[in-house]
């Protein structure tokens, strides 16, 4: 029979993580679905965690293999689809609540005629209890808010057959922020709805890489998708494989991957990059607000997205009067220049310093 609805799980080398999303998706009650998952070419072996779990986990398990890249997996697995609704995750995801599907799709079939798509309010898992930090629940919080660029894949997409392909296919040749692009698209021709049960997302790389440095990496990357700079994609990509994810980001690499970038454009070219990067930071500068207020927020133990957004409110209005405007903007390329040239001293400063201490200490 059709299952109600099909789980797309893109994957590449995750099997520790596969069983737990298997063994979380087993407590899920009341609902129907199918799990097909979408292997970019894994070396360990998926097959046999699929043969392991499809014995007892009472839904079915399929397994698609082909072409890497998460935009081209997650378009892969959807057209294998069978059910009417999809739902497209991440696969360190996981569900606090047993009835999530079922209370996510009553919810979204309210909107069926609706170009409109769920998501689900996030939480991160930490790895110890004292990583809970302001700038966790900051992003927390964030991922709740309807606004520009705030919504991504790890709060799962769940959205009817017929909207995805009014949106229209993720894009492959992005290796990076597909989910954000696709986010963007939809949100510009419907509407995103927050679903009532919260889901819960490894915060592992945040923890291993650090916060702020994966953030101002995924900030520099959603700034250059969005202005249609994407040959910085494929370099960005190269630099952070060469690091690896087993220790703490280095992000002067990136700032020099800009910076050659950058100076490898003709003048004219690369002045419409800065100023488009400097408009794209304008229109994001209300984040500075929202911080103080989740800060603010998180130390009355307010639950993410319950607070008030008090410093938005203030600061939000008098800023867009004074800078929305192409002379605000051109303040703000100016600002943008003088930070990025700032940031990559410092960077420069400190890895230095961290080279002069490991040679004085041996």
């Amino acid at each position: 029979m059709t299952p109600e609805l099909s789980i797309i799980v893109p994957i590449l080398n995750e099997n520790e993580q596969l069983r737990c999303l298997l063994t979380d998706l087993v407590r899920q009650r009341d609902v129907d679905f199918e799990v097909i998952l979408s292997d970019g070419g894994s070396s360990d072996d998926p097959a046999a965690v699929v043969s392991e779990y499809a014995r007892f986990c009472g839904f079915r398990v399929s397994l698609l293999v082909g072409a890497k890249g998460r935009g081209r997996q997650l378009n892969a697995g959807i057209l294998k689809a069978n059910a009417g609704w999809l739902l497209l995750l991440h696969v360190d995801s996981r569900f606090y609540d047993d009835r999530a599907l079922r209370n996510a799709l009553d919810q979204m079939k309210d909107h069926k005629r609706n170009l409109v798509a769920g998501r689900f309010p996030l939480r991160f898992r930490y790895r110890s209890h004292h990583a809970a930090t302001p700038g966790f629940y900051y992003y927390e919080w964030k991922a709740r808010l309807p606004r520009r660029e705030c919504i991504h894949g790890d709060q799962g997409f769940m959205l009817s057959r017929e909207t995805f392909q009014r949106v229209g296919h993720f894009r492959e040749n992005l290796p990076v922020m597909e989910d954000t692009d696709f986010a963007e698209r939809l949100r510009r021709i419907g509407r995103w709805e927050l679903l009532t049960s919260e889901i819960s997302t490894s915060a592992r790389r945040f923890e291993t890489e650090g916060l702020w440095q994966r953030q101002l990496l995924n900030a520099l990357i959603m700034c250059f998708r969005s202005i249609g700079w994407e040959e910085f994609f494929a370099q960005a990509i190269s630099v952070y494989r060469q690091q690896g994810v087993s220790g703490t980001l280095r992000m002067r690499p990136f700032f020099r991957q800009v910076r050659r970038s950058m100076l490898g454009l003709p003048f004219g070219q690369r002045m419409k990059v800065w100023y488009r990067s400097g408009s794209y930071v304008q229109g994001h500068a209300w984040q500075l607000a929202f911080a103080l207020d989740a800060k603010r927020e998180f130390k009355k133990g307010v639950p993410p997205g319950q607070g008030k957004m008090t410093w938005v409110k203030i600061f939000e209005p008098i800023y867009n009067l004074l800078t929305n405007h192409p002379p605000g903007r051109l303040a703000a390329t100016v600002l943008l220049w003088i930070w990025f040239y700032s940031t990559w001293f410092w960077l420069l400063f400190v890895e230095r310093r961290i080279r002069i201490n490991k040679i004085t200490s041996v």
